[in-house]
């Protein structure tokens, strides 16, 4: 995900999103959240807000974070840290990234930064961020969490067991889908007799889903007015940050592939393997099942073409659950079902969410390290669950409190635990940019599958190669 945030709309623009779909550019990072909440204070146009916590006594911390949901849904978590009292800064997305390194360099600000795992190797290069591997053998309950997602939140660099932060806020993708088509009886037994195979309701499989999509675009309007397959959010430009990226790599991994070797700092001859051609040709006959000028869909497009009824089935980050869920919205919000991301010879989904990190140059670190220890605690966790957050330890997934939140959430606790991350490094933005304009390419039919890939992992080796001439970082 975050990674995914550079432009993400706020929770409160959802309604505009849906409404507007196609027009204003749809946020670029890791969704919306799962937010089990409808109001906010924090608009994604709104300046800098901080929100002090009840608890006057003790410590006195800052967090800070952007302005969303969430961002508020912590404001009022964090009246119950029984340790001090607790600021929570919501900053425009905008201005995220910059307000926090801008106060890393004067060695100020807050005492707790969230950070978009894509951050993490630019905070720990700068010193900016404690290290807290010994801290969290004593004080985190590290064997609740799920292993991958533990390590993208807070390891650096990847593989090396020294961690800088814990999960603030999870994420990855889910299956939305058109349960009253899947559930059809004529719909079904039409599918069986062409394709010769029952109808998988919900599909599990990329292949399942292609079937699905292939055969209502074949017959585009036939069912329930459906006119589409399949859609995500496909769009590969710079404002659109890791969208393609993200999709593209979940169907890589599951196929067998790898986009790179964290060891070896290698993408040549892995991102272009005869494995990754064949994810790319895949991808592209998904997006052929989809809505026209899908080439360029963000998140509203994709919500839109969900909730609008033209398309049957879609993924998408689970932050997006609350729109679906929302009738006033979502006119299809009854008719819609939610499932796990697909899987295939593996199963691998893309991660989302963000970290949670102390400052270097706090000058609370007993209060801070107190702060996240809380934060981390079952008991918190299933609060935070109940407030929409998404949390990833095991033990909270499998909780019912978690399950019961959202209709989603069940699914979630499946998914999670097959997240996958890529690239942590200070060179994400650079390697980024040539893999999302590459895929996009191919997927559209601009540019041939193993041409785009040859340039993806040329154009990448030549930036690892520049930026560490020594090999990986020790």
């Amino acid at each position: 995900m975050l990674k995914r945030m550079m432009a993400l709309l706020a929770f409160v623009t959802i309604a505009t999103m849906l409404a507007a779909c196609g027009g204003e550019t749809a946020p670029t990072a890791t969704p919306v959240p799962a937010a089990a909440a409808t109001n906010t204070t924090a608009p994604a146009g709104a300046t800098n807000t901080t929100a002090p916590s009840g608890n006057t006594g003790g410590a006195k911390l800052q967090v800070i974070w952007f302005a969303w949901q969430p961002c508020q849904a912590l404001t009022d978590l964090s009246k119950n840290f029984p340790g001090g009292s607790v600021e929570v800064r919501c900053v425009p997305i905008a201005q995220w990234h910059d307000q926090i390194f801008n106060d890393f360099a004067a060695k100020s600000g807050a005492d707790i930064v969230i950070l978009d795992s894509q951050f993490i190797g630019e905070a720990v290069k700068g010193g900016h961020i404690m290290d807290l591997t010994d801290w969290m053998k004593t004080n985190i309950d590290v064997d609740d969490y799920v292993a991958s997602a533990l390590s993208a939140y807070g390891e650096y660099p990847a593989g090396s067991a020294k961690f800088y932060g814990v999960a603030a806020e999870g994420d990855t993708q889910m299956l939305v889908y058109r349960k009253d088509l899947l559930g059809d009886a004529t719909f079904a037994a039409d599918y069986k007799a062409k394709m010769g195979a029952e109808l998988p309701n919900p599909p599990k499989t990329w292949t399942d889903v292609l079937n699905v999509a292939q055969f209502v675009k074949d017959n585009s309007g036939k069912y329930k007015n459906l006119k589409y397959g399949y859609t995500t959010h496909w769009c590969g430009t710079p404002a659109c940050y890791d969208q393609m990226a993200t999709h593209w790599n979940q169907i890589m991994w599951s196929m067998g592939g790898e986009i790179w070797d964290p060891k070896t700092y290698k993408m040549q001859g892995l991102i272009n393997s005869d494995i990754g051609v064949q994810a790319l040709d895949f991808d592209r006959k998904l997006f052929q099942t989809g809505p026209e000028g899908q080439g360029n869909f963000q998140f509203n497009e994709t919500v839109d073409a969900l909730c609008s009824g033209t398309t049957a089935i879609g993924t998408i980050w689970f932050g997006f659950g609350a729109a679906f869920v929302d009738k006033a919205g979502c006119k299809n919000s009854d008719n819609l079902g939610y499932a796990a991301g697909p899987q295939d010879k593996q199963y691998f989904l893309s991660l989302g969410g963000m970290g949670l990190h102390v400052s270097s140059y706090t000058k609370n670190k007993d209060a801070a390290l107190e702060y996240v220890k809380w934060f981390e605690s079952k008991d918190t966790q299933l609060e935070w669950a109940k407030l929409g957050g998404f949390s990833a330890r095991k033990s909270v997934l499998a909780s019912d409190t978690f399950k019961n939140a959202a209709p989603y959430n069940p699914a979630f606790a499946e998914a999670y635990q097959h997240v996958k991350d890529f690239w942590n490094l200070p060179e994400y933005n650079q390697l980024l940019q040539t893999q999302m304009e590459n895929l996009n390419l191919a997927v559209t039919g601009q540019k041939g599958s193993k041409e785009a890939l040859d340039q993806i992992a040329g154009d990448q080796q030549k930036i690892m190669d520049e930026a560490y001439p020594n090999g990986p970082p020790k």
